[in-house]
C-alpha cells in the first residue's frame, strides 16, 4: 500500500512524502526531481531525531534540479517503523530496507548514487563492500561517515545520551553543526521525532550492553574490505569536526584504491548548517566521480 502527501521545502521546490508497506514494516520517504533524471539516494544521520527531512530538506531543492532524489527515513527514525535488528550490523538491515524500497519502486535496474551523512555516510561506504547491494551503485559519497572506526570515545559518549529536553537537543545539534542561523528551527524539528517513544527505544536498544560476554562476535574486516571495491567513493571530512579522529578519511582511503578525499571547512553535518553550499559540493563530487577520463 502506498500513500503520499506534499512536503513544501521552499517556495520553488516541493517533495512528496510517501509511505510504503514492505513486508509488514513501514518505510516513509521523500521523493523529488524528475523520474527521467539519474537516481540519487540520500541516507540521513543516526543521531537523536534523525530523519530524511532533518538531514536533507535544505539540500533537496538543489539536488532535485539534477537528480531523481529518494530520501528514506531509516528503520527506527522519522515516520518509518521503529524497529531495530540486533543480530546483524546496524548498517546491513537498513541497507536491505533501502534495497527493498528501490525494488518496490521499480528502480532495481537503474544505477544509483548513494550519499549519506554520519551514520548514513557509513552506510553509503559499507554498501560498496556488500556484493548484494554494490551492483546497484554508480558512486557513493560519505559526509563524515567513517564506516565505524575513527570515531572519538568522547563523541560516542556525548551522542549516546538524550534526556528528552530541548536544551539537551540543542547540545546534540551543536555537536553536529556548531552554531548556524536556523539552529532553533532544526532543534524543533529533531525534538519532534526524538521524543517519539518508539524512536527513543529503537535508538537506545542498539547501545544496550549484555551482562555476559558475547559467544559469537560478528567478524568485520572493514576498512580492509575496501581493497576490492571498484565503485568510485568520496570521503568528505570537515576540519572543524570534533566527532571523528583527525585524518580519518585519509586513513580509510589508504585501504580503498577508488577512495578520494575532500577536506572542507565544516563541522560534522554541513548538509544541515550549510545546505546550499553542500549541495553544490555533492553535485561537483558526483560529476568528478562519474566522468570518464579522456
Amino acid at each position: 500500500m502506498t500513500t503520499s502527501s506534499q512536503l513544501s521545502l521552499d517556495s520553488a521546490t516541493s517533495a512528496t512524502r510517501n509511505q510504503l508497506d514492505l513486508g509488514g514494516l513501514t518505510t516513509s520517504y521523500l521523493a523529488a526531481g524528475s523520474p527521467e533524471s539519474p537516481l540519487l539516494v540520500l541516507l540521513h544521520d543516526g543521531a537523536w531525531g534523525g530523519s530524511a527531512e532533518a538531514s536533507w530538506s535544505g539540500m533537496l531543492p538543489h539536488l532535485a534540479q539534477h537528480y531523481r532524489v529518494i530520501a528514506p527515513d531509516l528503520y527506527g527514525y522519522g515516520a518509518s517503523s521503529k524497529m531495530v535488528q540486533l543480530d546483524v550490523a546496524p548498517y546491513e538491515f537498513r541497507l536491505r530496507q533501502v534495497a527493498a524500497l528501490l525494488d518496490a519502486l521499480g528502480l532495481s535496474q537503474q544505477p544509483l548514487h548513494l550519499v549519506g551523512n554520519s551514520f548514513g555516510g557509513a552506510m553509503a561506504i559499507r554498501a560498496a563492500t556488500l556484493p548484494w547491494f554494490a551492483w546497484r551503485l554508480g558512486a557513493a559519497v560519505s559526509i563524515a561517515g567513517t564506516g565505524g572506526p575513527y570515531r572519538t570515545k568522547e563523541a560516542l559518549a556525548a551522542l549516546s545520551y538524550f534526556d528528552g529536553s530541548r536544551a539537551d537537543m540543542l547540545r546534540i545539534v551543536r555537536l553536529l553543526t556548531g552554531h548556524f542561523p536556523a539552529i532553533d528551527d532544526h532543534v524543533t524539528l529533531r525534538l519532534r521525532d526524538a521524543c517519539d517513544v518508539g524512536h527513543y527505544r529503537a535508538v537506545s536498544a542498539a547501545g544496550l550492553a549484555a551482562p555476559f560476554p558475547s559467544a559469537a562476535r560478528m567478524t568485520d574486516d572493514y576498512p580492509r574490505s575496501l581493497a576490492g571495491v571498484q565503485i568510485p567513493l568520496a570521503l568528505v571530512t570537515g576540519r572543524q569536526d570534533t566527532l571523528v579522529e583527525p585524518g580519518w578519511a585519509h586513513r580509510i582511503a589508504e585501504h580503498g584504491p577508488t577512495c578520494r578525499v575532500w577536506e572542507i571547512d565544516a563541522h560534522h553535518s554541513p548538509n544541515i548548517s550549510a545546505p546550499e553550499q553542500t549541495a553544490q559540493l555533492v553535485l561537483s563530487i558526483l560529476t568528478d566521480l562519474t566522468t570518464e577520463p579522456e
